[in-house]
């Protein structure tokens, strides 16, 4: 008896702790101006998440809009990610608007990866009914074997991009250096 009490607390606590793991942002208003983020050195990482949920992340309902972000990572092996409006792990945005207007994203160093994503749904993701705009969205990786990878309003991992806009003006990807390789997506389902 006093295993099987056990056994059904464990259970309760595990699917307490798996739905608390889980991402949402649901009938919500998210506004940045002027975010800055900076790393520097050896093996730098800066990260910034604007309006990102994650773990079978979900944006439904929701309004998210970032102006003048700025995401930096300087040194050997860095790395900058820069997030806005974003859902991962059966990601899904729903009935929503991401907007980004003047996000600066940069990687610059050896070996050096910048990733940026707007409006984006990765790992089996989909995106409903949603309008994403970007306009002037820079993503530099500089530095030799450097990448940069950019994506704007999409769905990745058996994707789904279904009654959406996506309207993207003066997006920049580059990557320069010896051997360096830049990736951009914009309105995509793969």
């Amino acid at each position: 008896m006093q295993v099987v009490r056990k056994a059904s607390i464990l259970v309760a606590l595990g699917l307490a702790f798996g739905g608390a793991m889980a991402g949402e942002i649901t009938g919500s208003t998210v506004l940045s101006t002027g975010a800055v983020n900076t790393s520097a050195g050896f093996l730098a990482t800066a990260r910034q998440n604007i309006g990102v949920a994650e773990q079978n992340g979900k944006i439904t309902n929701s309004t998210v809009i970032v102006n003048g972000a700025n995401n930096t990572a300087a040194g050997f092996l860095s790395t900058a990610t820069q997030n806005v409006g974003r859902a991962t792990q059966n990601g899904k945005i729903t009935n929503s608007t991401i907007i980004g207007t003047g996000l600066n994203n940069v990687a610059a160093g050896f070996l050096s990866t910048a990733t940026q994503e707007v409006g984006f749904a990765k790992d089996n993701g989909e995106v409903v009914n949603s309008t994403v705009i970007a306009n002037g969205a820079s993503n530099t990786a500089a530095g030799f074997l450097s990448t940069a990878r950019q994506q704007i309003g999409g769905a990745q991992g058996n994707g789904k991009l279904t009654n959406s806009t996506v309207f993207a003006t003066a997006q920049v990807n580059s990557a320069g250096g010896f051997l360096s390789t830049a990736d951009q997506s914009v309105g995509v389902a793969k």
